[in-house]
């Protein structure tokens, strides 16, 4: 059995006032942070959601005093998140890190047209069962169930009819789950990133709240990083928990406040 497999149940430690950033001081410290669930709360409709200007001045403030070194990783498109941020703009892997925002403006994008032969059926699914939402990301395909909790099995052999094809995989998450490329999830995101100015040779932390992003704690755990879960405890390679977005933001104040020390 793997150190990751080793690690996922075990009883994780609630982060104290101010622990963050002694765990992971700005100087020394990459921040890869998840956005719905960690940074800002769920809401019924993901079109809904955008950022409140005290969490934006606190990401660019954290930015500027980690020499550029936070990146927002997300299912989001990388267009979506800078909608929901603007008028900030950080570097950002999005899509499960199908598409990749590096700190240089350089891009890198897996191909929309392997979700051709999903996209008709999966979009008739959708308007057949009322309540289900189809989110067409381009590179992935999310149906959102929160207003059909019911049909969540219904919605998993829908999307898993297609991931029978070769290099195709389902991603569940809170109430949705998502057709993607499966080389593609937030760990080889964060990997990349890290490997890239102004990422390389710091210590990376990420903070997540999903299933989706349980590949990203397992690659920062490997790298001797710092692993953030966020809301209920469960299994989880996570090594340490925080209650909802509001404990994010106060631990990242923490943070924020020794750069001014």
């Amino acid at each position: 059995m793997g150190v990751d497999a080793q690690c996922r149940g075990l009883v994780s430690s609630f982060l104290q006032a101010g622990e963050l950033a002694q765990l992971a001081p700005a100087a020394a410290s990459a921040y890869f942070l998840d956005v719905d669930g960690t940074l800002l709360e769920i809401k019924p409709r993901p079109q809904d959601v955008s950022a409140d200007a005290p969490l934006r001045e606190l990401l660019s403030r954290l930015a500027a005093g980690l020499n550029g070194a936070l990146a927002l990783v997300s299912g989001r498109a990388v267009d979506d998140l800078d909608q929901i941020f603007a008028p900030c703009s950080f570097p950002s892997a999005g899509l499960h890190g199908a598409e990749i925002r590096f700190a240089d403006g350089a891009r890198s994008r897996a191909e929309s047209a392997v979700m051709d032969a999903a996209r008709p059926e999966l979009r008739l699914f959708a308007q057949t069962h009322p309540g289900l939402m189809l989110e067409d990301k381009g590179a992935t395909l999310a149906l959102h169930y929160r207003q059909r909790p019911e049909l969540a099995d219904e919605v998993r052999a829908a999307l898993e009819k297609f991931a029978r094809r070769p290099g195709l995989a389902v991603q569940e998450g809170k109430m949705v789950a998502e057709l993607k490329q499966a080389q593609y999830e937030k760990g080889t995101a964060i990997e990349a990133l890290l490997a890239a100015r102004p990422f390389c040779g710091r210590t990376p932390v990420f903070i997540g709240d999903d299933l989706t992003d349980e590949s990203g704690f397992d690659f920062v755990n490997r790298a001797g990083g710092v692993t953030i879960r966020v809301g209920a405890v469960g299994p989880t390679a996570a090594r340490f928990f925080l209650s909802d977005p509001l404990a994010v933001r106060t631990q990242l104040r923490h943070v924020a406040a020794t750069l001014d020390a």
